[in-house]
């Protein structure tokens, strides 16, 4: 590979990109004695577009000051008390941009949808959910995940503003502990505004992906709190030999200080364990995070590859006293990497080829 070529090098850093991707946390489904619940929210949506230039036909959003949101005092559809019936009801993912007509004025790098500033009666959406938290929930941390939402979207719970998230691409996280009614009825409310764009292709317009509500102990590892990464000595090598170095953040939501332990397991993909740390003692202050990092072992390492893409997971366990308070799990694959400007690039010590396409997200 010619180190000059800008195309060639853009198409390294893409791969490198995808690759480093493997290390990437998915927490796990409800584990052990329920410690960790990850409960989807997809179903049962109410939806309307509003208006991003006339504010009576966006609902009268925002007639009063934006700040009274963040003491509970969302208005228009962001108010629990607002009235959706006659909203329709839609199922998650979904995109109301690919529904539009095509038109003249809209953009052609977009797919002439009839979105965006010529368009405002189409480029703003509304979504709105009632969903109900048990009373015995109380104590746990309670929060709401979105793995994207297209986009500029803004997010209340039972009237409280939860913040903002201006990309269509990151995913984001919110802590609705302190808003919700236990026992009873809550409402989750979404306002996207597509009228801005962030590519040059179609890109849809709305909750395009999954939703999650989230809980968990006070004590417990922060959301997207784990990292993963290995060293391999002699990736050609009959037997690899790897280090895989396991970094979690635990954060701790209690009122004091906590002193508990970690640990570490590494399954195959067929579910054996293969390598542990011993469990270490550690501790983290009241409303704070901490960071560790353990290195781990693995003998024999099934290496990751374009023609055998294998996963390992790593179990991360946090114990107070005796009690598992949580259980978090890590997808990540084992692999070396390495660029050369004069001989391109190579996985697991082996010449690859990289080959590119223009193929952008999955939508619509």
């Amino acid at each position: 590979m010619n180190a000059r070529s800008p195309f060639k090098l853009m198409l390294a850093l893409f791969a490198f990109a995808a690759f480093a991707l493997l290390g990437q946390a998915q927490p796990a489904q409800t584990g052990a004695a329920n410690v960790r619940e990850r409960i989807p929210m997809d179903a049962g949506w109410h939806f309307a577009l509003g208006n991003a230039a006339d504010q009576h036909m966006d609902f009268d959003f925002a007639t009063i000051p934006f700040f009274f949101a963040k003491a509970g005092y969302g208005d228009g559809p962001a108010s629990p008390k607002f009235d959706d019936r006659t909203w329709r009801i839609v199922n998650l993912p979904h995109d109301w941009a690919v529904e539009l007509p095509f038109d003249r004025r809209g953009d052609g790098n977009h797919g002439s949808k009839a979105i965006g500033r010529n368009f405002p009666e189409n480029s703003v959406g509304w979504y709105r959910k009632s969903f109900t938290i048990p009373a015995e929930d109380f104590g746990r941390r309670i929060g709401i995940a979105f793995d994207g939402v297209y986009r500029d979207s803004q997010v209340w719970v039972n009237g409280f503003y939860l913040g903002t998230e201006p990309s269509g691409y990151s995913g984001f996280h919110y802590d609705m502990t302190d808003y919700l009614n236990y026992g009873g009825t809550n409402v989750i409310v979404v306002r996207a505004n597509a009228t801005l764009e962030e590519g040059w292709f179609y890109e849809g317009a709305g909750i395009y992906r999954h939703v999650w509500l989230t809980k968990t102990s006070p004590l417990h590892v922060a959301h997207d709190g784990t990292f993963v990464t290995a060293e391999v000595a002699d990736p050609t090598a009959a037997h690899p030999e790897a280090q895989v170095t396991a970094q979690v953040t635990v954060r701790n939501d209690g009122d004091s200080g906590a002193r508990f332990t970690i640990g570490e397991e590494i399954e195959d993909a067929a579910g054996q364990f293969v390598a542990q740390s011993l469990a270490f003692d550690a501790g983290a202050s009241a409303a704070s995070n901490s960071d560790y990092s353990t290195t781990i072992p693995v003998h024999d390492a099934h290496l990751w590859s374009l023609e055998d893409p294998y996963l390992y997971k790593l179990i991360t366990t946090i114990k107070s006293g005796d009690k598992v308070v949580d259980r978090y799990e890590t997808a990540f694959g084992i692999r070396t990497i390495r660029f050369d400007a004069d001989h391109g690039f190579f996985l697991n010590g082996k010449h690859v080829e990289i080959k590119g396409t223009n193929d952008h997200k999955d939508h619509a």
